[in-house]
């Protein structure tokens, strides 16, 4: 969980788009670059969680709340997800204090 903690709050770039499709998955497009990032249907659950700029620690409580069956390292594939997506300046990273 490099970069990410409890307290992080983690704020979708205003310059990416998502777009659901019908099978639950959906495509993000970050509109300076023009990339297209595809993701599965927990990584769309996940964008749609960033709604609100929640914590690290709030956003992995939703997520396994809204799994089913969600694995016992829910937090470590929400951690690697959530810093691949910084990687790609797709979210960013703060503290409550941010704007």
């Amino acid at each position: 969980m490099e970069g990410v903690r409890a307290e992080t709050v983690i704020r979708r770039n205003p310059r990416v788009v998502f777009r659901s499709l019908e099978d639950g998955t959906g495509v993000l497009l970050h509109l300076d670059s023009t990339a297209y990032h595809g993701v599965n249907r927990v990584g769309a659950l996940i964008w749609s969680l960033l709604e609100t700029s929640p914590t690290f620690e709030t956003l992995v409580e939703r997520v396994r709340g809204r799994l089913a069956d969600p694995p016992t390292n829910v937090d470590e594939d929400v951690a690697e997800f959530i810093s691949d997506m910084g990687s790609r300046d797709l979210v960013r990273f703060g503290d409550q204090n941010d704007p």
